[in-house]
């Protein structure tokens, strides 16, 4: 495997680091980091940099709820676990919401929803919207096992062909993400950096959310996610958000038509939900893996709040 660094600055004056990676057929995939975020390089023509004040800058609304995650940790089904309970009315003809990625997208292009706005980030703290924090916004944090959202990313890079062709294999893709250099950088880096985030700020309105948790206790999870929000559903409309949420149901919404969104495939299909289930990093990771990526996690999860017993099988 060959990694090789090359320090540009684009049309926009953004100045950022590329690393070309590469597998051990010759196949590469570039990557462009600005202000230690770690980018998609399509990214960069279009201004990482302009992309990290937007967002560091984006006006606080009063009742903003900020659903903060690494990438594929369940982030858009629990973007709409949120969209269905935040909704007063009616859910049977209540669509699902179109995923918007403030990382990505400016919130003012993509289909708003009614009410309260929910504003999504894979952002580490140091770069979300200021006003957020300051003004006491409600703000979700998610996790789930590394093993699985190393996976799930695997076959979304293959398949979002808007980031740029991506061929590496998965053995040389998983050394790079336990390295931290594909996109968004380390998962455990950016769960740390939240630790320390919270303990330097302590009155910060953060919940917690394990996405095992969510799909083994949906019901009483969404109870605590309710009860942070200032909600008070019966559970029997509890469960219908369940049910609404269920990833046949999101996946339909988009294949359909009813949700416009870019991250689709190039047949329609949506590349955001999969299996959606615990534990299919057994089918990928070999043995050497599983131990490099525990032993990293033991070593970078030690003493932290991300609690590894809990989701590590």
């Amino acid at each position: 495997m060959l990694t090789s660094y090359i320090n540009v600055k684009d049309e926009d004056e953004c100045n950022g680091v590329v690393t070309v990676l590469e597998d051990e057929h010759g196949n590469q995939f570039k990557t462009v980091t600005v202000d230690e975020v770690v980018f998609p390089f399509e990214k960069l023509k279009i201004g990482a940099e302009k992309r990290l004040s937007y967002v560091k800058n984006f006006p606080y609304e009063d009742g903003d709820v900020l659903l903060c995650s690494y990438p594929k940790t369940g982030t858009h089904w629990t973007a709409n676990l949120l969209h269905y309970l935040m909704y007063d009315g009616p859910l049977d003809d209540l669509v699902s919401h179109p995923p918007c990625l403030i990382d990505l997208f400016d919130m003012d292009t993509v289909q708003q929803r009614e009410g309260r706005r929910i504003v999504t980030s894979h952002f580490p703290p140091k770069s979300l919207p200021i006003e957020h924090f300051e003004k006491g916004g409600k703000t979700v944090l998610v996790f789930r096992n590394p093993k699985d959202a190393a996976v799930s990313m695997y076959h979304q890079l293959i398949r979002f062909k808007m980031l740029g062709e991506f061929k590496l294999s998965w053995n040389s893709y998983i050394d790079y993400w336990v390295d931290g250099k594909m996109l968004m950088g380390s998962f455990f880096d950016y769960y740390n950096k939240w630790q320390k985030y919270l303990e330097e700020k302590p009155d910060l309105d953060v919940l917690i959310v394990q996405y095992e948790d969510l799909k083994m206790d949906s019901l009483n999870q969404l109870r605590r996610i309710q009860t942070y929000l200032g909600l008070s559903h019966s559970d029997e409309r509890l469960q219908t958000v369940l049910d609404k949420c269920s990833l046949g149901n999101l996946r339909a919404d988009v294949e359909n038509g009813k949700i416009k969104t870019v991250l689709i495939d190039e047949s329609g299909k949506s590349i955001l939900y999969r299996k959606g289930i615990i534990g299919d990093w057994k089918n990928h990771f070999t043995v050497a893996q599983d131990k490099k990526i525990e032993v990293i996690a033991r070593d970078k999860f030690k003493n932290s709040i991300f609690n590894y017993k809990a989701w590590v099988c």
